[in-house]
């Protein structure tokens, strides 16, 4: 599999093909897969590799043809052409996407930038702004029963099943609500109907990740 760098595409020659999405923000409020896959295939690569495949991303960032250098690399790497496919989709996107934010910083202070970004007290600040964003509560805690109706005003004889449920949330609120059997039914039907789907997708060699 050969991969090759354009300047505002990447085609990865076999199974893989990511584009970078033009229209959104830097990173965005969710991790790009191309980004979470080269996370982890970046585990055993050395630096010296990995500033080659960087300068030849680089490159193509500015236009130039890389097709050789990309060929070298995969030749002489001991990185199957599958991961190192992961790893160019996810610098390309990583790059792409922090060169659109326009910056004035002096060169003096990258450095003291970087250091707040990647240091030791990066885990301290993610924690922070994670509790400060706005989010919705998350369920903790999930009961049920199944009650049957034996008779109503109307009949005499219902034995009309329903199923109540109750759903305790983070903010310590609980929501309680009764779900007929046909909505039950169709409920059921749907999440299988998903889990079969997402079944499905997960056999596709497209969507096949190697830690």
């Amino acid at each position: 599999m050969l991969f090759v760098i354009a300047k505002y595409n990447i085609w990865l020659y076999g199974s893989h093909v990511f584009k970078p999405h033009k229209d959104s923000s830097f990173l965005g409020a969710r991790i790009p897969a191309e980004i979470e896959s080269m996370s982890k295939n970046l585990k055993d690569v050395d630096q010296e590799l990995f500033r080659k495949i960087l300068k030849a991303v680089v490159s193509a960032l500015e236009g130039k043809d890389n097709r050789e250098v990309m060929k070298s690399i995969a030749e002489s790497s001991v990185i199957p052409q599958e991961r190192l496919s992961y790893i160019v989709a996810g610098m390309y996107r990583v790059l792409s996407e922090a060169i659109r934010i326009p910056t004035s910083i002096p060169e003096d202070f990258i450095t003291d930038f970087s250091s707040v970004v990647f240091g030791s007290r990066r885990a301290a600040l993610d924690a922070a702004t994670s509790q400060n964003d706005p989010h919705l509560p998350t369920m903790e805690d999930f009961k049920w029963r199944v009650d049957v109706t034996i008779s109503t005003s109307s009949l005499a004889r219902a034995l009309q099943p329903s199923v109540l449920m109750q759903m305790k949330l983070s903010d310590g609120s609980c929501q309680r609500f009764e779900v007929p059997l046909s909505k039950f039914q169709e409920l059921r039907y749907n999440v299988a109907l998903i889990l079969k789907e997402m079944n499905d997708l997960e056999k596709r060699n497209i969507l096949k990740i190697q830690d």
